[in-house]
This record gives structure tokens, sequence and C-alpha cells, in this order.
């Protein structure tokens, strides 16, 4: 097994084991470099990709910067014959994540897309539920997310609101979800999306979404998404900011699995698995009632429960090294991008039903969906 050679954008990690060892980090602010480069003298320091690639020895790099670069430095280290491990999103239009494709599939090399809900805990106790057989056929999903208002300068909020820059609401932390829906569910066919009134002056784009999702199999899935109600805590005449966005008031997040014969739902904030199950009721009348059969508590895992990236990370890491492609194949990871923007198109057409467009970029076979 060859040792990869690693070197990270913007997310400046020490991965050391059997598999690699870290030889380069690249951020542009040099000040987030200084200390880093105190405690780890042999790792290389850059404030350019382009030089980072030009003079290092690499074979894998992590990308992990705001969406409006993410093309341009897949592309650059693809065509230079690297492993790329991107963070979603891969672009912010099509045109940027069909660019990607095709430098991967000129590559020869692997391409990972960091949609590490699919391996985390989370997902993992999901797939066994589901699979079971045990509460029949899945028939509905839900997903509901009140989240914090992005601000309009400080912290990476300031391009997250800007289409030009972020992609668009979809395109940033919805997309896992909508991934998770393609994971089990299979293929959507079409989209509906609307929005309501904004309230918030400095976006760019819509401040809520709520998508309707129709599959292949006949599953329907609903996506709400909205950033005006998840507050940070006050203290009368101070503010008090939180550390950790789970922290914040208002904020929840929750996924509901509706089967044929029960429900399963995810608290992604607690975190916790609910579990009811259908039964008869009254006894030979043929009516039904759901009754809470069990809850699952994951508050162990923190954040790890549903956003593991380590796993994710390590994962495309040991199968480049052993030479086998990574967990999800990069053309499945484009088509969860390519029913985000009909839902994006969607919205902005006042509800109007969007295909899913899932025309390979040249060069490209089509697979199963």
């Amino acid at each position: 097994m060859k040792k990869l050679k690693i070197g990270y954008i913007g997310w400046l990690m020490h991965d050391e084991g059997p598999e690699c060892t870290t030889v380069a980090w690249c951020d542009i602010d040099a000040r987030k470099l200084q200390d880093p480069a105190k405690q780890h003298p042999k790792i290389a320091m850059f404030t350019d990709y382009r030089d980072m690639l030009r003079t290092c020895e690499l074979d894998l790099v992590v990308i992990s910067t705001p969406n409006f670069v993410h093309a341009e430095q897949a592309v650059a280290f693809l065509e230079a014959g690297k492993h790329v491990f991107l963070e979603k999103p891969m672009g912010v239009n099509r045109a940027e994540c069909d660019r990607i494709m095709g430098a991967w599939k000129q590559s020869g090399k692997n391409l990972g897309i960091d949609f590490e809900i699919r391996v985390s805990p989370c997902a993992r106790r999901l797939k066994s539920l589901i699979d079971s057989g045990e509460f029949g056929r899945l028939r509905r999903i839900e997903y509901l997310h009140h989240q914090g208002t992005w601000p309009k300068t400080g912290g990476n909020g300031g391009w997250r609101i800007d289409p030009k820059t972020s992609g668009g609401l979809l395109l940033e932390c919805p997309i896992h979800y909508i991934d998770i829906f393609r994971f089990f569910a299979g293929e959507v066919e079409w989209v509906q999306s609307t929005v309501g009134p904004n309230v918030l002056p400095h976006y760019g784009f819509e401040d809520n979404i709520c998508a309707h999702f129709s599959f292949a199999n006949g599953v329907l899935a609903t996506m709400l998404n909205t950033h005006t109600h998840s507050a940070i805590p006050v203290v009368p005449g101070q503010w008090r900011d939180t550390k950790e966005h789970m922290n914040a008031m208002g904020h929840d997040m929750t996924m509901i699995f509706t089967l044929t014969g029960g429900s399963i739902a995810v608290d992604f904030i607690k975190p916790s698995i609910m579990i009811n199950r259908i039964e008869e009721w009254p006894a030979g009348s043929g009516g039904v009632r759901v009754i809470q059969e069990r809850t699952e508590d994951f508050s162990r895992a923190g954040y790890g429960f549903y956003h593991d990236s380590d796993v994710m990370r390590w994962e495309f890491i040991r199968r480049c090294a052993a030479g086998k492609p990574p967990v999800q194949d990069p053309l499945d990871a484009w088509r969860s991008h390519m029913v985000c923007l009909a839902a994006e198109q969607s919205a902005k057409e006042d509800f109007r039903r969007v295909k899913v467009d899932y025309a390979p970029p040249k060069g490209l076979k089509p697979t199963a969906g």
C-alpha cells in the first residue's frame, strides 16, 4: 500500500497513518498559518494553492474552501493527476459541476464529495432499521430545519448569502439532506418548490424554501428550510454569542421517515432516533393507531451523530491508498446536485414542477439511479 502525501486547503487537518502523511497546508490568511507553522515545521505552508500544486509533491488534496472556488481548485488538482476530496457542493452551478466531472473522468484519479452523513452513525442506524423490513415499505420523508441567519459581514456569512458565490440556499446545508433522500429512496423524478416573502434584507436569495420531491418508486419527500427563527440567546444589555450553532435558541433539525408499518424520527440536535409502530386499533376494527415503541439516545455521539467528516475523509484516503474507488461514485454525487438545482429553479419559477435533468456531462455515460 502506497503512503499518500496529502495537502489541505482551508481545512488544516493533520492526518498521519500507515496510509498517509500530511505534507502541506494552504490558507489565504497567512495569520492562520502562523501557529500551525510553529507546531509543525516539517509541513509546508502556502497562501496560494497554485504555489502548493506547483512546488509540492502531492498524491491527494483535501479542499475545504468557499463554494465559488471549488471548481477552480478541484479541476486544477485533477488535471495535475491528484486525488481530490472536495467539500460540498461541487460548484455553484451546473457548468462548474460538469467541469469537475470532466476533469475527474480524464484524470483517472478518485474524486470524493464530502456527503459525510452517508457514513455517519445516524445514517447507519436508519439504514439498519429501514432495511430490516420490520416497519414495512418507505412511503414518505420529511425534513425540517429552522436555522440561524448568516451575517452580511464577518466570518463566512458574506459569501454564503450571495448566490454567485454560494450557489443558493439549497446548495449549502440542505444538499446534504437531499443526498440522504436519494440514499434512502432512490432517484428523484421531479421537484416543486415554493418560497414565502423574504424578511432578511441582506440575503441575495430566498431565506426560506419549501420543496417537494417525487421519486421514481412513488415515495414523496418534503423539505422546509428557513433562516429566520433560530436565534442567539440574549442577556439584557449584552449579547452572548454561542460557540456552537446547536446552542442557538429555536434551532431545530428533524427528519421523519414514514413507512407502511411505522415511522422513524431523527432529532439531529438532541441527538436521538424515535421509533413508532402502527398497530390495529381497536382490535378487529380495521383501523390503526401509531404507538411509540422506543427512543434511542445518541447524545454521546454529539455533532458526529450526523456530521462525521473524519470518517468520510479517512475512508476516502484509505481507498485511494488501496487503489479502490470512493464510497460514493462521483456521478451519483453529481446527481444530488442536479436535484438541488431543479429545486432552486422551481422556487424561482413560482412552484412550477421541474423534471430533474440527469443528462450526464459530455463524455460520461449515464448510470442507474
